[in-house]
């Protein structure tokens, strides 16, 4: 992505060339789901959010030596008809990046979803 902040691309040279394609690849399709998506490093992750709202950020792309995947902060609250997300938190759920890959506009949906309900919790 053109014309971002010199935090992102530090943090994006972190990684292989192979890592960052798919941080980049993840990253397209979280902006191509539409909207005005802000992108920031955020808890050591590549994380967005909509209306600046960063205490109700939407997801992340998380990095390891093994794995890419694309957290989403609410996770548990969205419609998920393809079956991609993955764990068991009280809130966050993950795609992996292969899945993410095979499904991108399953993973469009998904992030509209999460704009969706983004201020929305569970009950107590």
């Amino acid at each position: 992505m053109d014309g971002r902040p010199q935090e992102i691309e530090e943090w994006l040279e972190r990684w292989s060339p192979e890592q960052r394609a798919r941080v980049e690849a993840l990253a397209a399709r979280v902006h191509a789901a539409g909207g005005e998506v802000t992108e920031a490093i955020k808890w050591g992750r590549l994380t967005f959010t909509v209306r600046d709202d960063w205490h109700h950020w939407l997801c992340a792309v998380a990095v390891t030596d093994r794995v890419v995947n694309l957290v989403f902060h609410k996770g548990v609250l969205l419609d998920d008809p393809a079956d991609l997300l993955r764990g068991a938190g009280r809130y966050l759920r993950h795609v992996p990046y292969t899945e993410a890959a095979a499904h991108p506009e399953a993973v469009e949906a998904l992030v509209r979803r999460a704009v969706a309900r983004q201020t929305d919790m569970l009950p107590d």
